[in-house]
């Protein structure tokens, strides 16, 4: 079975040797995502709101790279920095997401440089 790796324009690129998301059959593996942004050189946004609604930006945008959509999406991964932020995060993931909603994890870890959330999904494509 071939594997196929996938790229967005518009999103930073891997920090490290790895692709944004590989197919392999019907199965897409997105890698995690955060709230970088191409050309804003100062950090990610300040709040957890506006981070997640970029680290979903950049989901959607390796998903249409891929020919996919959050319709194809059956597990979500959702790293946060602080406990308190999941209001908010769960406020934008269901402007995001709609019914049937995938399959989620959400984890409290430590993140780098002022990233609130980190965000990665695996989707079933056709």
């Amino acid at each position: 079975m071939h594997t196929t790796a996938f790229a967005a324009e518009n999103i930073p690129g891997p920090a490290a040797n790895y692709s944004p998301a590989v197919r392999r059959g019907p199965i897409l593996a997105v890698s995690g995502q955060v709230a970088f942004l191409p050309g804003h050189i100062d950090g990610p946004p300040p709040g957890i709101e506006e981070q997640a609604e970029a680290v979903f930006a950049n989901l959607r945008s390796v998903l249409a790279a891929a020919g996919s959509s959050f319709a194809d999406v059956v597990m979500v991964r959702i790293y946060l920095a602080r406990e308190e932020d999941f209001a908010a995060m769960n406020e934008v993931f269901d402007r995001t997401f709609t019914p049937p909603f995938p399959a989620r994890t959400t984890v409290w870890v430590h993140l780098p440089a002022g990233l609130l959330i980190e965000a990665d999904l695996l989707a079933v494509t056709s």
